[in-house]
C-alpha cells in the first residue's frame, strides 16, 4: 500500500477515536416503525415510549391514525391508542392525581382523546372510535363519544399542568385552549382560551414548573410567555356553557366576537424567527428555550425574555431540556441533533443516523437516554398523504 495512502487512513482512524472521545451520548438502540414517527412521550417509569405520527397498520393493510406504545428496553411494539381521523400530531403521558397515569393525544380531527396507558389498546381499526374497554377514560366517554372537544381543526402540542388540574392544547386556529381535569362542573370541558390573531398557527405550548405560566409558540415566528391565574382567568359559568355549544365550523367566529374572553397580554414576546416549533422550560423554570426555522436555538430569562444565549445552526425542529438542566437538545433539518451544555451553550454532542428532519427529541425521566424520531416537517404538503419515508425509526442514544 503506497505511503500516502497509509497516511490517509492513519488520519481518519485518528479522527474517529478523537470522535469517539468527545462523544457523550452513543447509539444505544433502534425501534423501527410502521411509519414516519413524528411526536414522542416517555411514560413517567421510562420503561415505555408512545409514537404518534404517520402510521400504517401493515397486516390490517389499512391506515391507523393512532399512538404507539414500544417497550424500551426489547423495542417490541406493545399496543396503540385510538384510531384519529388523521395523523396522531400532539402527544403527552403524566401521572395525574385526578385521573391516574394517562396519555392524551391529538391530531387533525377535531378532537383530543386521553387513554389509560394501562387499557388493553385498540384492536379494530375504526376511525374517531373512542372506546372505555380500549382504555378510553370513562369519565369523558360519557360527555363524547369522541374525546375531548371544542376544537377547531389541527391540534399541534398537547401538555398537563404540573397539578395536573388542566390539559392546554396548541391548534392551528391561532388559540391555545385550557381543559379541566380537576373534579367540578365543567370537567373535561374548555374553561379558558388564549387567541392572538397575529400569532398565526400556535406550533407549541408548554406549562411552567410552577404551573402559573405558559410559554407559546407560533408560525408567525414569536415566542410568548403569558401568566396564568385561575381565580383571574378562567371563564365564568355561563362563558363556559355558551362556547360548549358551538360546533368546530364556528369557533373562528366566536372568538372574534367574543375578544374579551379570549384575548390577553403576554408578560414578554420576542419575535421574528420565522416559524417557532418548540419551546421547552428549564427545569427549574428559570430559563426558556425556543427553536425554530431561522435556525436559531434561543435561551430567555424567563421572568423578563432576555436572550441568555443564541446558537446558530440549520432549521431546528424538536426540543428538549434533560431534566437534571444540564443539556439542550434540538433536531435539526440537515438529519442531525445538537446537543449543548445548557449553562453556557458549548456543544457537547452532534447526534448522526437520521435520514430525515428530526422532528421530536425527548430526554428519559431519569436523564439517561434520548430519545429521537425523524419523520419530517409537520404538515409538509409531501407529507400530507405520504406514510412509508426515508426515516421510519426512534433511535434511542445512551448518556454516559
Amino acid at each position: 500500500m503506497p505511503i500516502r495512502t497509509l497516511l490517509v487512513v492513519f488520519a481518519l482512524l485518528l479522527d474517529c477515536r478523537i470522535l469517539l472521545a468527545n462523544q457523550h451520548l452513543t447509539p444505544s438502540s433502534t425501534i423501527p416503525l410502521p411509519g414516519r414517527g413524528l411526536v414522542l412521550a416517555w411514560a413517567p417509569d421510562g420503561r415505555t415510549i408512545a409514537v404518534g405520527g404517520h402510521m400504517i397498520d401493515k397486516a390490517r393493510r389499512n391506515l391507523r391514525y393512532d399512538t404507539k406504545l414500544y417497550d424500551v428496553a426489547t423495542g417490541a411494539y406493545m399496543k396503540a391508542f385510538g384510531s384519529h381521523y388523521w395523523w396522531v400530531l400532539a402527544l403527552d403521558w403524566a401521572v395525574n392525581p385526578y385521573l391516574g397515569e394517562v396519555i392524551a393525544d391529538a391530531g387533525d380531527d377535531h378532537s383530543c382523546k386521553v387513554w389509560h396507558p394501562s387499557g388493553r389498546g385498540t384492536l379494530s381499526t375504526v376511525r374517531g372510535q373512542y372506546r372505555v374497554e380500549d382504555g378510553a377514560l370513562p369519565g369523558i366517554r360519557a360527555i363524547s363519544s369522541a374525546g375531548l372537544l371544542g376544537i377547531n381543526g389541527t391540534m399541534l402540542a398537547l401538555h398537563f399542568s404540573p397539578d395536573g388540574k388542566w390539559l392546554a392544547g396548541a391548534n392551528r386556529d391561532r388559540a391555545v385552549r385550557i381543559w379541566q381535569l380537576a373534579p367540578g362542573p365543567h370537567r373535561f370541558r374548555i374553561v379558558k382560551m388564549f387567541y392572538d390573531y397575529d400569532g398565526g398557527n400556535v406550533t407549541s405550548v408548554r406549562w411552567s414548573p410552577d404551573g402559573r405560566s405558559l410559554a407559546v409558540g407560533d408560525r408567525r415566528g414569536r415566542v410568548l410567555v403569558r401568566a396564568f391565574d385561575p381565580a383571574h382567568d378562567l371563564w365564568d359559568d355561563a362563558t363556559v356553557e355558551d362556547f360548549q355549544k358551538v360546533a368546530w365550523r364556528g369557533i373562528p367566529y366566536w372568538m372574534k366576537t367574543h375578544l374579551d374572553a379570549v384575548t390577553k397580554d403576554p408578560i414578554w414576546m420576542d419575535d421574528g424567527h420565522k416559524v417557532v416549533w418548540n419551546v421547552r422550560w428549564s427545569p427549574d423554570g428559570r430559563r426558556l428555550a425556543a427553536v425554530g426555522t431561522d435556525g436559531t436555538l434561543n435561551v430567555y430569562d424567563a421572568s423578563s425574555g432576555d436572550i441568555v444565549r443564541r446558537e446558530h445552526t440549520k432549521a431546528l425542529y424538536g426540543l428538549d431540556w434533560s431534566p437534571d438542566g444540564r443539556l439542550l437538545a434540538a433536531g435539526s433539518a440537515d438529519h442531525q441533533i445538537y446537543v449543548y451544555d445548557a449553562a453556557d451553550g458549548t456543544p457537547y454532542d452532534t447526534l448522526v443516523g437520521h435520514d430525515d428532519l428530526v422532528t421530536a427529541v425527548a430526554w428519559s425521566p431519569d436523564g439517561r437516554t434520548l430519545a429521537s424520531t425523524a419523520g419530517g416537517q409537520l404538515h409538509s404538503p409531501a407529507l400530507t398523504s405520504v406514510v412509508l419515508g426515508p426515516d421510519m425509526n426512534v433511535r434511542l442514544w445512551a448518556r454516559e
